[in-house]
Protein backbone atom coordinates (compact mmCIF):
# COMPACT_ATOMS: atom_id res chain seq x y z
CA UNK A 1 0.00 0.00 0.00
CA UNK A 2 2.86 2.66 1.45
CA UNK A 3 4.62 1.77 -2.08
CA UNK A 4 1.93 2.47 -4.17
CA UNK A 5 1.39 5.67 -2.36
CA UNK A 6 4.76 6.45 -3.31
CA UNK A 7 4.72 5.69 -6.77
CA UNK A 8 1.82 7.79 -7.18
CA UNK A 9 2.90 10.53 -5.69
CA UNK A 10 6.34 10.71 -7.48
CA UNK A 11 4.30 10.33 -10.53
CA UNK A 12 2.64 13.28 -9.91
CA UNK A 13 5.11 15.34 -9.38
CA UNK A 14 7.05 14.08 -12.62
CA UNK A 15 4.40 14.49 -14.51
CA UNK A 16 4.41 18.22 -13.00
CA UNK A 17 8.04 18.83 -14.18
CA UNK A 18 7.32 17.81 -18.03
CA UNK A 19 5.17 20.32 -18.08
CA UNK A 20 6.60 22.95 -16.49
CA UNK A 21 9.59 22.40 -18.71
CA UNK A 22 7.65 21.92 -21.95
CA UNK A 23 7.68 24.33 -25.61
CA UNK A 24 5.43 26.66 -26.42
CA UNK A 25 3.25 25.15 -28.97
CA UNK A 26 5.36 25.05 -32.02
CA UNK A 27 1.68 25.29 -33.88
CA UNK A 28 1.05 28.35 -32.25
CA UNK A 29 4.88 29.75 -33.25
CA UNK A 30 3.88 28.81 -37.25
CA UNK A 31 0.91 31.09 -36.96
CA UNK A 32 2.84 33.92 -35.57
CA UNK A 33 5.64 33.28 -38.34
CA UNK A 34 2.97 33.50 -40.75
CA UNK A 35 1.74 36.78 -39.10
CA UNK A 36 5.20 38.68 -39.56
CA UNK A 37 6.19 37.44 -42.78
CA UNK A 38 2.48 39.18 -43.87
CA UNK A 39 3.39 41.99 -41.67
CA UNK A 40 6.95 42.49 -43.76
CA UNK A 41 5.54 42.48 -47.23
CA UNK A 42 3.08 44.65 -46.23
CA UNK A 43 5.28 46.93 -45.06
CA UNK A 44 7.45 47.01 -47.78
CA UNK A 45 4.27 47.56 -50.20
CA UNK A 46 3.30 50.49 -48.65
CA UNK A 47 6.73 52.25 -47.88
CA UNK A 48 9.38 53.56 -50.02
CA UNK A 49 12.60 52.08 -50.85
CA UNK A 50 14.89 53.91 -48.77
CA UNK A 51 13.21 52.33 -45.35
CA UNK A 52 14.74 49.69 -44.50
CA UNK A 53 12.16 46.47 -43.46
CA UNK A 54 15.14 44.56 -42.06
CA UNK A 55 13.78 44.95 -38.47
CA UNK A 56 10.26 43.32 -39.14
CA UNK A 57 12.84 40.34 -40.37
CA UNK A 58 15.19 40.19 -37.58
CA UNK A 59 12.30 39.61 -35.49
CA UNK A 60 10.96 36.16 -37.58
CA UNK A 61 14.61 34.90 -36.97
CA UNK A 62 13.94 35.86 -32.92
CA UNK A 63 11.00 33.86 -33.28
CA UNK A 64 13.53 30.88 -33.64
CA UNK A 65 13.89 30.55 -29.90
CA UNK A 66 9.91 29.40 -29.69
CA UNK A 67 10.58 26.11 -31.63
CA UNK A 68 12.42 23.25 -30.09
CA UNK A 69 15.23 22.57 -32.90
CA UNK A 70 17.98 24.98 -32.63
CA UNK A 71 18.77 25.08 -36.56
CA UNK A 72 14.80 26.54 -36.60
CA UNK A 73 16.58 30.12 -36.74
CA UNK A 74 18.86 29.62 -39.45
CA UNK A 75 15.67 27.64 -41.92
CA UNK A 76 13.89 31.07 -40.75
CA UNK A 77 16.82 33.05 -42.02
CA UNK A 78 16.52 31.88 -44.74
CA UNK A 79 12.22 32.42 -45.52
CA UNK A 80 13.56 35.68 -44.92
CA UNK A 81 16.04 35.75 -47.65
CA UNK A 82 14.10 35.84 -50.56
CA UNK A 83 11.39 37.44 -49.24
CA UNK A 84 13.79 40.34 -48.22
CA UNK A 85 15.20 40.21 -52.17
CA UNK A 86 11.15 40.20 -53.78
CA UNK A 87 10.83 43.30 -51.65
CA UNK A 88 12.74 45.64 -53.77
CA UNK A 89 9.49 44.76 -56.45
CA UNK A 90 7.07 45.27 -54.30
CA UNK A 91 8.28 48.80 -52.45
CA UNK A 92 6.96 51.86 -53.65
CA UNK A 93 9.79 53.30 -55.79
CA UNK A 94 11.87 56.82 -55.01
CA UNK A 95 14.53 58.81 -55.91
CA UNK A 96 17.36 57.06 -54.47
CA UNK A 97 19.59 55.04 -56.98
CA UNK A 98 18.89 51.42 -57.40
CA UNK A 99 22.97 50.42 -55.79
CA UNK A 100 21.07 51.91 -52.86
CA UNK A 101 18.19 50.56 -52.24
CA UNK A 102 20.18 46.71 -52.97
CA UNK A 103 22.44 47.66 -50.86
CA UNK A 104 20.06 48.64 -47.69
CA UNK A 105 18.48 44.58 -48.99
CA UNK A 106 21.94 43.20 -48.75
CA UNK A 107 22.67 44.83 -44.84
CA UNK A 108 18.87 43.56 -44.32
CA UNK A 109 20.28 39.88 -45.21
CA UNK A 110 23.33 40.36 -43.41
CA UNK A 111 21.31 41.08 -40.25
CA UNK A 112 19.52 38.55 -40.66
CA UNK A 113 21.88 36.20 -41.06
CA UNK A 114 23.76 37.27 -38.19
CA UNK A 115 21.11 37.09 -35.93
CA UNK A 116 19.95 33.65 -36.80
CA UNK A 117 23.77 32.40 -36.36
CA UNK A 118 23.25 34.22 -33.12
CA UNK A 119 19.76 32.27 -31.65
CA UNK A 120 21.09 29.08 -33.27
CA UNK A 121 24.24 29.42 -31.01
CA UNK A 122 22.47 30.45 -28.11
CA UNK A 123 20.06 27.32 -28.85
CA UNK A 124 22.92 24.89 -28.96
CA UNK A 125 24.28 25.92 -26.09
CA UNK A 126 21.29 25.87 -23.99
CA UNK A 127 20.54 22.46 -25.21
CA UNK A 128 24.46 21.57 -23.58
CA UNK A 129 23.52 22.83 -20.39
CA UNK A 130 19.72 21.12 -20.22
CA UNK A 131 21.59 18.09 -21.05
CA UNK A 132 24.11 18.97 -18.02
CA UNK A 133 21.29 19.29 -15.84
CA UNK A 134 19.45 16.37 -17.01
CA UNK A 135 22.58 13.95 -16.17
CA UNK A 136 23.25 16.08 -12.76
CA UNK A 137 19.41 15.68 -11.61
CA UNK A 138 19.52 11.60 -12.71
CA UNK A 139 22.90 10.84 -10.84
CA UNK A 140 21.26 13.39 -7.90
CA UNK A 141 17.82 11.03 -7.72
CA UNK A 142 19.85 8.10 -8.24
CA UNK A 143 22.01 8.71 -4.65
CA UNK A 144 18.68 9.98 -2.99
CA UNK A 145 17.45 6.98 -4.19
CA UNK A 146 20.14 5.02 -2.53
CA UNK A 147 20.35 6.60 1.01
CA UNK A 148 16.57 5.59 1.32
CA UNK A 149 17.26 1.83 0.26
CA UNK A 150 20.10 2.53 2.65
CA UNK A 151 17.88 3.74 5.54
CA UNK A 152 15.39 0.94 4.71
CA UNK A 153 18.37 -1.85 5.57
CA UNK A 154 19.45 -0.13 8.33
CA UNK A 155 15.42 -0.50 9.52
CA UNK A 156 15.18 -3.82 8.58
CA UNK A 157 18.47 -4.67 11.05
CA UNK A 158 16.77 -2.68 14.11
CA UNK A 159 13.73 -4.68 13.48
CA UNK A 160 15.95 -8.00 13.13
CA UNK A 161 17.48 -7.05 16.34
CA UNK A 162 14.33 -5.64 18.09
CA UNK A 163 12.87 -9.48 17.24
CA UNK A 164 15.59 -11.27 18.86
CA UNK A 165 16.40 -8.89 22.37
CA UNK A 166 14.96 -10.27 24.96
CA UNK A 167 14.44 -6.82 27.30
CA UNK A 168 11.18 -6.01 26.53
CA UNK A 169 11.87 -2.31 26.55
CA UNK A 170 14.92 -2.74 24.54
CA UNK A 171 13.04 -4.79 22.01
CA UNK A 172 10.16 -1.46 21.79
CA UNK A 173 13.09 1.14 22.16
CA UNK A 174 14.53 -0.82 18.79
CA UNK A 175 10.98 -1.00 16.74
CA UNK A 176 10.09 2.19 17.45
CA UNK A 177 13.71 3.68 15.80
CA UNK A 178 13.44 0.85 12.96
CA UNK A 179 9.80 2.48 12.11
CA UNK A 180 11.29 5.59 12.38
CA UNK A 181 14.81 4.89 10.33
CA UNK A 182 12.00 3.42 7.67
CA UNK A 183 9.36 6.34 7.34
CA UNK A 184 12.35 8.51 6.92
CA UNK A 185 13.74 6.93 4.42
CA UNK A 186 10.53 6.32 2.65
CA UNK A 187 10.05 9.95 2.63
CA UNK A 188 13.79 10.42 1.26
CA UNK A 189 12.84 8.13 -1.78
CA UNK A 190 9.59 9.86 -2.06
CA UNK A 191 11.29 13.47 -2.48
CA UNK A 192 14.13 11.47 -5.05
CA UNK A 193 11.38 12.43 -7.68
CA UNK A 194 11.90 16.17 -7.12
CA UNK A 195 14.68 19.04 -7.69
CA UNK A 196 15.26 20.97 -4.62
CA UNK A 197 13.98 24.59 -6.63
CA UNK A 198 10.51 22.54 -7.34
CA UNK A 199 7.15 22.82 -5.46
CA UNK A 200 5.36 20.17 -3.74
CA UNK A 201 1.85 20.24 -2.79
CA UNK A 202 1.51 20.22 1.33
CA UNK A 203 -1.97 18.07 1.46
CA UNK A 204 -0.30 15.55 -0.71
CA UNK A 205 2.63 14.52 0.82
CA UNK A 206 1.67 15.38 4.60
CA UNK A 207 -1.06 12.69 3.90
CA UNK A 208 1.38 10.45 2.19
CA UNK A 209 3.57 10.96 5.07
CA UNK A 210 1.14 9.57 7.43
CA UNK A 211 -0.15 6.90 5.57
CA UNK A 212 3.49 6.01 5.78
CA UNK A 213 3.78 6.40 9.29
CA UNK A 214 0.21 4.35 9.80
CA UNK A 215 1.93 1.44 7.84
CA UNK A 216 5.01 1.33 10.11
CA UNK A 217 3.27 1.64 13.49
CA UNK A 218 4.39 -1.88 15.89
CA UNK A 219 1.33 -1.79 16.99
CA UNK A 220 -2.01 0.39 14.67
CA UNK A 221 -5.05 -1.17 16.58
CA UNK A 222 -3.47 0.86 19.72
CA UNK A 223 -2.76 4.00 18.22
CA UNK A 224 -4.58 5.80 15.41
CA UNK A 225 -3.81 8.79 13.37
CA UNK A 226 -6.14 11.62 11.60
CA UNK A 227 -4.92 14.42 9.59
CA UNK A 228 -6.19 17.11 7.71
CA UNK A 229 -4.13 19.64 5.28
CA UNK A 230 -4.58 22.66 3.00
CA UNK A 231 -3.06 22.67 -0.35
CA UNK A 232 -0.11 25.11 -0.24
CA UNK A 233 3.44 24.74 -2.15
CA UNK A 234 6.52 23.77 -0.56
CA UNK A 235 9.86 23.60 -1.88
CA UNK A 236 11.42 19.99 -1.45
CA UNK A 237 13.66 21.34 1.44
CA UNK A 238 11.02 22.65 3.51
CA UNK A 239 8.85 19.57 3.11
CA UNK A 240 11.45 17.39 4.53
CA UNK A 241 12.40 19.73 7.55
CA UNK A 242 8.04 19.25 8.14
CA UNK A 243 8.19 15.29 7.42
CA UNK A 244 10.97 15.36 10.28
CA UNK A 245 8.85 17.55 12.61
CA UNK A 246 6.05 15.39 12.22
CA UNK A 247 8.00 12.49 12.63
CA UNK A 248 9.06 13.68 15.78
CA UNK A 249 6.23 14.29 17.49
CA UNK A 250 4.29 11.65 16.32
CA UNK A 251 7.31 9.77 17.88
CA UNK A 252 7.23 11.35 21.19
CA UNK A 253 3.57 11.07 21.50
CA UNK A 254 4.07 7.09 20.91
CA UNK A 255 6.90 7.17 23.59
CA UNK A 256 5.08 8.95 26.49
CA UNK A 257 1.54 9.99 26.10
CA UNK A 258 0.22 6.59 25.84
CA UNK A 259 1.93 4.14 28.64
CA UNK A 260 1.13 0.65 29.51
CA UNK A 261 -0.87 -0.02 25.83
CA UNK A 262 -3.36 2.77 26.21
CA UNK A 263 -5.23 3.37 23.23
CA UNK A 264 -5.20 7.19 21.79
CA UNK A 265 -5.74 9.00 19.08
CA UNK A 266 -3.16 11.68 17.20
CA UNK A 267 -4.38 14.49 15.35
CA UNK A 268 -2.57 16.33 12.80
CA UNK A 269 -4.02 19.61 10.93
CA UNK A 270 -1.91 22.05 8.51
CA UNK A 271 -3.98 25.06 8.06
CA UNK A 272 -2.84 27.77 5.45
CA UNK A 273 -4.06 31.31 6.71
CA UNK A 274 -2.97 34.33 4.69
CA UNK A 275 0.80 34.34 4.50
CA UNK A 276 1.45 32.12 7.20
CA UNK A 277 0.68 28.10 7.82
CA UNK A 278 -0.09 26.32 10.57
CA UNK A 279 0.43 23.13 12.14
CA UNK A 280 -1.18 21.11 14.74
CA UNK A 281 -0.46 18.27 16.18
CA UNK A 282 -2.53 17.03 19.19
CA UNK A 283 -2.98 13.56 21.04
CA UNK A 284 -5.62 12.72 23.90
CA UNK A 285 -3.10 10.69 25.78
CA UNK A 286 -2.08 11.85 29.89
CA UNK A 287 -0.16 14.95 28.90
CA UNK A 288 2.29 17.05 30.84
CA UNK A 289 2.81 16.88 34.35
CA UNK A 290 1.41 20.41 35.83
CA UNK A 291 4.17 22.65 35.95
CA UNK A 292 6.63 20.74 33.84
CA UNK A 293 8.32 21.85 30.69
CA UNK A 294 8.88 19.20 27.95
CA UNK A 295 13.08 19.28 27.47
CA UNK A 296 13.77 15.89 26.14
CA UNK A 297 16.02 15.26 23.19
CA UNK A 298 13.53 14.83 21.02
CA UNK A 299 11.48 18.29 22.01
CA UNK A 300 14.65 19.72 21.43
CA UNK A 301 14.75 18.15 18.08
CA UNK A 302 11.49 19.61 17.20
CA UNK A 303 12.23 23.49 18.76
CA UNK A 304 15.55 22.91 16.54
CA UNK A 305 13.29 22.31 13.53
CA UNK A 306 10.83 24.86 13.92
CA UNK A 307 13.65 27.53 13.84
CA UNK A 308 15.16 25.87 11.00
CA UNK A 309 11.66 26.64 9.42
CA UNK A 310 11.54 30.33 10.32
CA UNK A 311 8.92 29.75 12.98
CA UNK A 312 8.03 29.12 16.40
CA UNK A 313 6.62 26.57 17.98
CA UNK A 314 4.37 26.21 21.05
CA UNK A 315 2.93 23.29 24.03
CA UNK A 316 0.14 23.45 26.19
CA UNK A 317 -2.37 20.85 27.23
CA UNK A 318 -5.03 20.12 25.05
CA UNK A 319 -7.75 19.74 27.42
CA UNK A 320 -9.57 16.69 26.90
CA UNK A 321 -10.13 15.30 30.08
CA UNK A 322 -8.99 15.43 33.43
CA UNK A 323 -8.00 12.06 33.23
CA UNK A 324 -6.15 12.32 30.00
CA UNK A 325 -5.84 15.61 29.31
CA UNK A 326 -3.41 15.08 26.24
CA UNK A 327 -0.85 17.74 24.82
CA UNK A 328 -1.07 20.12 22.18
CA UNK A 329 2.01 21.24 19.94
CA UNK A 330 1.29 24.41 17.54
CA UNK A 331 3.92 25.79 14.68
CA UNK A 332 3.64 28.40 12.82
CA UNK A 333 5.56 28.97 10.15
CA UNK A 334 6.42 31.96 7.26
CA UNK A 335 4.38 30.50 3.94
Amino acid sequence: MSGRLLGMFGERISRSQAAALCWPSSGGAAIVVLFVVAAALMFDALTPQIISVGILYVGLVLLGFWFPKPKAALFLALLATPLIIAGYWITIPDSIPAWQAWLNRALAIGTVWFTAVFVWHIRVLEGNLQRQMDITKALSREMTHRVGNHLQLVSSFLMHQARSSCNEEVRRALERAGSRVMVIGNIQRLLSHSAPSRMIDSREFIMTVIDEVRSALPNSSQVDIAARADSAELTSVRAIAIGALLLELINNALKYAFPDGMKGMLTVNFTVSGNKNIIEFEDDGVGIAHGQTPDGFGTRNVEDLARLLGGSITCQSACQSDSRPGTKWRLVIPA
